[in-house]
Parts: structure tokens; sequence; C-alpha cells
């Protein structure tokens, strides 16, 4: 779980070392978490990183660069910042999105939807487990598998390369987010 020490300084090895990354509109208690709350106004927004700041270990911002998170999390119609010192990823839904996201520098990408999902109806067919694999062995850069991830479908996740997961329903959901988060870390782990 997160460190009590959110004073030493960013490194991108340990931001990327979490298998699991967590979407959330909310805050919650997890070791890499993308703060949304995209339908925030921005000062509220920087009050809840603040806030979210001391519960993880690598925060990152949806669309949104601010001093308080270790990365912005890009949607693909953001503009990649021409000079920002931290971690920078970006939602991808395929190959050519994951190949454009690497010319432009990512540190990371989140793959979607690789199961159905509610949230991400708009974005085509689910790619699967041999969607997923067969990406991440052509990508350059570390894969978080985004999209229908639940329990039972981590350890599959993981088999198929990617480098973690990256969750939000299935913290949503739940009655017990942090025992939701414990279980996808246990299973990820030993899966």
């Amino acid at each position: 779980m997160p460190s009590s020490d959110h004073r030493r300084p960013f490194s991108l090895k340990r931001a990327l070392s979490s298998e699991l990354l967590v979407l959330s509109d909310v805050v919650v208690e997890a070791p890499a978490v993308i703060f949304r709350a995209k339908d925030r106004p921005p000062q509220i927004r920087r009050q809840l990183a603040k806030v979210m700041r001391e519960q993880t270990d690598c925060l990152i911002l949806a669309s949104m660069i601010d001093p308080a998170a270790d990365g912005v999390h890009l949607a693909g119609f953001d503009r990649y910042p021409k000079v920002y010192q931290g971690l920078v990823g970006r939602s991808c839904h395929g190959l050519d999105e994951v190949r454009q996201a690497e010319i432009e520098g990512v540190d990371y990408v989140t793959l979607s939807p690789v199961f159905e999902t509610e949230s991400k109806p708009g974005y085509g067919p689910p790619l699967g487990l041999g969607g997923l694999g067969r990406i991440v062995r052509q990508a350059h850069v570390p894969i978080y598998a985004l999209g229908g991830i639940d329990l039972g479908r981590v350890a599959a996740c993981r088999d198929a390369g990617a480098a973690g997961v990256a969750v939000q329903g299935a913290v949503a959901r739940s009655p017990d987010p942090q025992g939701t988060i414990a279980a996808l870390l246990d299973e990820w782990h030993s899966g």
C-alpha cells in the first residue's frame, strides 16, 4: 500500500512500478491513481488532488497538469504537453493509437476496452486477451489493460503481457473499494 513519505523526489521507475492503476472520481487509497473528476471545476479538482496525494504513491491527473501530481493522463484528444517533467500517459484503443502515443513520447498507455464494459461502450468491440497480447508484443511502452477488468480477469491480463491493469468500475461498484483494490492486487501477484 502507499508509502507514508510523499516527500520523496519523483521517480519514473517508482511511478511505473504499480501493477494497478485505479481510475477514480473520488478519493481512494491505492498504489497509483488516475484522478478523473473532469466534471468538477479546476479549483475543486486541485483541492481534491491535494487530499488524494496523501492516499497514493503515484497520483496522475486526467487531462490536467498540477504540481501536486506525479503525472498527467491524456485523453485521445488532449494535446501532448510541450514542457513537462512528470509522467505522461495516454488512453488508447488500438495499435495505431499506441504507436502514435509512442512517437509523442508517453511513458505508458491504457488500452481499452479489453473486455465488455458499461463505461466504454463507444470505443468499438472488446480487444479480448488475444488483441491485448498482440498489441503488447508490438508496443515499446508499458500497457495497462482497461475495460471490464474485474476479479478473475487480472491474472489473464498479466499473462497476456500487460504491465498492469487499470480499473474503474470494479472499484466504483464495490461496497468495499479498499477490499476490492487489495483483492485485485492479490490476484495480480498470485493469480
